[in-house]
């Protein structure tokens, strides 16, 4: 076999690997931004109060996604926002997608409301979001880490 052969099956053996530790790298270095979470770092509770509304969140963070569960208690006794009315107090689920610190997805409350929310993780304390309705535009309802008063 000749000098040139065994230089190009060397070569060739090493293609994989070279792919493989490029891919590692660039993963690495396009990694999380700021406001991406390091394995369970924002899971937990999560409050809001807004127009009248006082909530509370058990979520679960991925790089990916959002997803959680708690309780709201519209203490106006009621809150009109794009269409949808809520009442009293129950249950709400929540559920998103996100993409660095973007946040998208639906809070669906028992009442059967479900309306979009989107926001912004912001200094990986708060979600400066609102619920989105064709009819009404934006209502905010940001929500915090953490307990609030």
């Amino acid at each position: 076999m000749t000098t040139a052969i065994r230089l190009r099956q060397r070569r060739a053996a090493a293609l994989p690997f070279l792919a493989g530790f490029i891919a590692v790298v660039a993963l690495a270095a396009c990694g999380a931004d700021a406001t991406s979470p390091t394995d369970t770092s924002l899971d937990g509770a999560w409050t809001a109060r807004s127009f009248g509304v006082a909530a509370m969140l058990n979520l679960t963070w991925t790089r990916d996604s959002v997803h959680g569960a708690g309780t709201y208690n519209a203490i106006s006794n009621t809150l009109g926002c794009g269409g949808g009315t809520l009442v009293g107090m129950g249950s709400v689920t929540f559920r998103a997608a996100r993409s660095g610190s973007s946040v998208s997805g639906f809070m669906t409350f028992d009442n059967g409301w479900s309306p979009p929310y989107t926001g912004t993780l912001e200094d990986n304390a708060r979600i400066n979001g609102a619920f989105r309705s064709i009819d009404a535009g934006s209502c905010s309802f940001e929500l915090i880490f953490g307990l609030i008063p």
